[in-house]
């Protein structure tokens, strides 16, 4: 059997974060050592509570820390508009029948300690806004011998109508991904057009809600999911695509480049983004395409038939 991956995820569920956990979770590549929580889809409570529900609905051991509540110079401004008030679209849970708390430790805090107690380097998933990456990296700059790769969701390969795309996770806090791409740790990016190529359709989306009990929640999550790319076509999974890099990188297609943070300023917007520069030394990988059948098969081979629940 090959030995698993060791990971530590930052993430903020959120829908299609959810996805990316339950595919983490069950598809028998990875050794979670720590998930911890980032804000962006939610007040950090909330979405440190998303976590620990997902970590209890599958019965999985993996310690949740909490992550830090705000930007690192910005105010806070969470995406309810596509995720729904409490970040999971439709679905509701009573929060007071979680069995478990969030470590006492922040998140930065606690990845550092993984880390340095690691024999062996650890990737790093980055599903939501990279605050906690920056502070880790700020406060504790010794960690980066400790990290094999930070594989970060966010982005876009080029511009959109010609002009610069604010994506969320980026967006949220400009500065903290500026921290994390000049840390020189080696970066991975997963731009949104492979979640805009991997969204789930209509069928997919029945197919969740007819499988099982854990696919009827996923079904009420997608209905209140508003991914305004893909809009009524489906439910975008982003997140997952981030994943399965690391558990199936023959699937995917990457390419060398460099990215950084540019900032966006007129009368009305003030925003980061992240540019994609071919004609500058690479500093990242980044992924252009994903085989889409196997990725289904992978993804409802893990909802129909390896689900421990």
């Amino acid at each position: 059997m090959d030995e698993k991956i060791k990971v530590i995820i930052d993430t903020d569920p959120g829908v299609d974060d959810a996805i990316a956990l339950m595919y983490a979770m069950n598809c028998g590549k990875f050794d979670i050592k720590l998930i911890t929580s980032a804000g962006g889809n939610g007040p950090i409570e909330q979405i440190t509570e998303n976590a620990i529900f997902l970590t209890e609905l599958f019965n999985q051991d993996i310690p949740v820390a909490q992550g830090a509540k705000s930007p690192l110079v910005r105010p806070a401004n969470y995406a309810v508009g596509a995720q729904g008030k409490n970040g999971f679209g439709k679905f509701k849970y009573n929060a007071k029948k979680l069995k478990h708390k969030p470590l006492s430790l922040e998140a930065c805090d606690a990845i550092y300690e993984v880390l340095k107690n690691s024999e062996e380097k650890i990737s790093i998933i980055a599903l939501g806004p990279m605050t906690n990456l920056a502070k880790l990296l700020q406060k504790h700059p010794d960690c980066k011998k400790k990290i094999k790769e930070i594989i970060f969701e966010s982005g876009t390969k080029e511009k959109i109508y010609g002009v610069p795309y604010k994506s969320f996770n980026v967006g949220y806090d400009p500065e903290a991904a500026e921290a994390v791409f000049k840390s020189g740790v080696k970066l991975v990016m997963v731009p949104m057009e492979l979640g805009h190529f991997a969204y789930l359709n209509h069928a997919d989306i029945k197919r969740f809600k007819k499988a099982n009990k854990i696919g009827k929640i996923y079904a009420k999550m997608f209905a209140g999911y508003r991914d305004y790319h893909v809009g009524d076509l489906g439910a975008a999974v982003h997140d997952v695509c981030a994943i399965y890099f690391l558990s199936h990188p023959e699937l995917i297609k990457t390419e060398q480049g460099h990215i950084e943070i540019d900032y966006y300023k007129d009368e009305s917007h003030d925003f980061g983004y992240i540019n994609t520069d071919y004609t500058k030394k690479p500093n990242a990988t980044i992924c252009v395409d994903i085989d889409i059948r196997m990725f289904k098969y992978e993804l409802f081979d893990i909802l129909e038939n390896k689900l421990n629940v």
